[in-house]
């Protein structure tokens, strides 16, 4: 696991492979493991797997164009009406990094994609796909197959470290 942490990154170009079903939930599983603040669980998710529905992400804005080519995506939600909004967004943050890491171990690709606190990317989620007010599109994971593996870069920054 240790590897999949240091080799994943960010994938923007898929291959047309399906990802199939029983990758996903193993890749949701990953995810159910993450920590919430006292152990609420906001999480809820919706999974993406209509080609018109990823194009139609893909036209909400520009940071969103690698849905054109993703197999399937996985929006991630918060339920307020089981956690504070100020928690909301660190626990499903938790989730999606087991998700990112998880597909990589499986060797597929990923895309994180914040959508809140950006209104209208949270207008535009909900518009589309009927959310209920108590849910809170935080982030979109784009999910395939990578064309290629770009060159690993190193991110250890010892200036962001203060050693007390």
């Amino acid at each position: 696991m240790l590897e999949a942490i240091k080799k994943r990154q960010s994938v923007r170009k898929y291959t047309d492979e399906e990802v199939t079903k029983e990758e996903l939930i193993e890749i949701i599983k990953a995810g159910m493991r993450a920590p919430s603040a006292r152990n609420r669980q906001p999480w809820r998710l919706v999974v993406v797997t209509k080609k018109e529905d990823l194009m139609a992400i893909h036209d909400f804005e520009q940071s969103y164009r690698m849905m054109d080519t993703a197999s399937k995506a996985i929006i991630v939600l918060g339920d307020k009406d089981v956690q504070i909004d100020e928690f909301i967004y660190e626990d499903c943050a938790c989730f999606i990094e087991n998700m990112l890491i998880q597909a990589k171990e499986m060797g597929l690709g990923t895309c994180y994609c914040a959508i809140a606190p950006k209104e209208s990317a949270i207008e535009s989620f909900k518009n589309r796909f009927h959310f209920t007010d108590n849910l809170l599109p935080v982030a979109v994971v784009a999910i395939g197959y990578p064309t290629e593996d770009n060159p690993l870069q190193d991110r250890y920054d010892e200036s962001k470290i203060t050693w007390l």
